[in-house]
């Protein structure tokens, strides 16, 4: 190499660093052979322990839900196991259908017109989905739920950050819902978009259907957040509806990857950034898959695009689609109820034990509020029993001190859930935490 480049020696090549920006040689440790370094990974894998190992109550946005065995399988194929973008259709056909599938299911799922072929997450879709907002009606305004997921505010204001608009919380009423009087107080026609998620952050199913109807006074376009799980058992009136995918055959993988959706009337679709695919005709009159209307800075002047996104989640979006393929509607609706009765079961269990408190009503989906004294020291007594209580709340929500979010997903039997709840009880009663 040195050769080619007309160079005598490495010393030459890096003559022009001054030495005290060189490196000495790094401390590598001895070569090993193929067996220990198996060896080695295996030790260092057995440091973490598998979410399978806890009953887990986790929930707040990564959701444990059975994954089908055949899931994993198909999304393996190397014809989708690639970094290859599908530029060209002709190379492309498999991947782009499989895409155009996943935008028919959010679509049907949402009630929507447009959706595209994934965004990042679910926080930087509802950034996305704020931005599109603000090109479409030009006011500078934004009015949040404060029951919205604290990390989708945090991106959203970190999206908002280089623009001139001003970003406004409407706190929530006491029953933990819309306050629809602030709301009505807070709208007026400066407002481009209000943010609303629902099933909100504490899992409370919200009527989005009041607020927009508040929205149409001021020609104002409702966003509205949704865990498309739930879209199997109600459908949230909005202008956007955005999420995450992370439910539909991901799984939680340490908290990631997931993938946002964005889904949209019809009229609104040369604003929605990222990828769409869209199915034409070839010469022979056969279906044909292409990606369409790219309004992104690689296929357009950079001014003029609608985002700076490179790129999206396709293989999320293809297991998406697999999985919901292997459901069905009358699954994906089975398995939205069975969250939604596991969860009834905790709360009614959780209401008749001493030293807890029960903010909030039970009109919930998977996951609600509860509280307790030392949060943090009944969440760890629950760790060492092997059990992962929930995520507490008082950090990001001041006024819900000693609060701590329980989900149930479909996974949870009422065995796990009553030794969960007999847990609980004998930490708080058993002297094991002073409450």
């Amino acid at each position: 190499m040195l050769d080619a480049i007309g160079v005598r020696s490495a010393e030459e090549l890096f003559r022009h660093i001054p030495n005290e920006l060189r490196f000495s040689a790094p401390p590598l440790p001895r070569g090993l052979s193929e067996y220990e370094v198996l060896q080695l990974l295996r030790r260092r894998a057995g440091e973490n322990t598998p979410l399978s190992r806890w009953n887990s109550f986790l929930g707040a946005g990564c959701y444990d839900h059975y994954v089908p065995a055949a899931l994993s399988s198909l999304v393996s194929l190397p014809q989708f196991v690639t970094a290859y973008t599908p530029y060209q259709p002709e190379c492309s056909q498999g991947i782009l259908q499989a895409i155009f599938e996943y935008q028919s299911f959010i679509c049907l799922l949402t009630g929507k017109e447009v959706t595209n072929a994934s965004l990042l997450d679910g926080a930087t879709a509802l950034g996305e989905a704020v931005r599109m907002a603000l090109r479409l009606n030009r006011r500078g305004w934004v009015l949040l739920a404060d029951s919205v997921h604290p990390e989708y505010k945090r991106t959203l204001r970190t999206y908002l950050s280089a623009q001139e608009c001003i970003c406004e919380e409407v706190p929530r009423a006491a029953a933990g819902t819309l306050d629809i009087s602030a709301w009505r107080r807070a709208l007026s026609r400066e407002v481009s978009c209000c943010v609303v998620q629902a099933p909100n952050f504490f899992g409370l199913i919200e009527d989005a259907e009041e607020i927009h109807r508040l929205c149409r006074t001021t020609d104002t376009l409702l966003i509205v957040v949704a865990n498309p799980l739930s879209l199997a058992l109600f459908q949230p009136s909005g202008d956007l509806i955005c999420g995450d995918i992370q439910p539909f055959g991901c799984g939680v993988n340490f908290g990631g990857p997931g993938g946002g959706y964005l889904a949209a009337s019809r009229r609104m679709i040369r604003q929605l950034p990222g990828r769409i695919v869209g199915r034409t005709v070839d010469a022979g009159g056969n279906d044909a898959f292409c990606l369409t209307l790219q309004t992104r800075e690689q296929h357009i002047r950079r001014e003029k695009a609608t985002s700076n996104i490179c790129s999206n989640h396709s293989l999320q979006a293809i297991a998406a689609a697999v999985y919901l393929s292997l459901q069905g509607s009358r699954g994906l609706t089975h398995t939205a109820r069975q969250c939604v009765r596991n969860t009834q079961y905790l709360y009614r269990k959780m209401k008749g034990l001493s030293g807890v408190t029960l903010p909030y009503g039970p009109g919930v989906f998977h996951e609600f509020v509860w509280q307790v004294a030392r949060p943090a020291a009944v969440l760890e007594a629950l760790r060492r029993k092997g059990i992962l209580g929930g995520y507490p709340t008082g950090k990001e929500f001041p006024g819900l001190d000693g609060g701590i979010l329980s989900c149930c997903t479909e996974k949870k039997t009422k065995q796990d859930i009553d030794a969960y709840v007999s847990a609980l009880e004998e930490i708080l009663h058993g002297g094991q935490v002073r409450v």
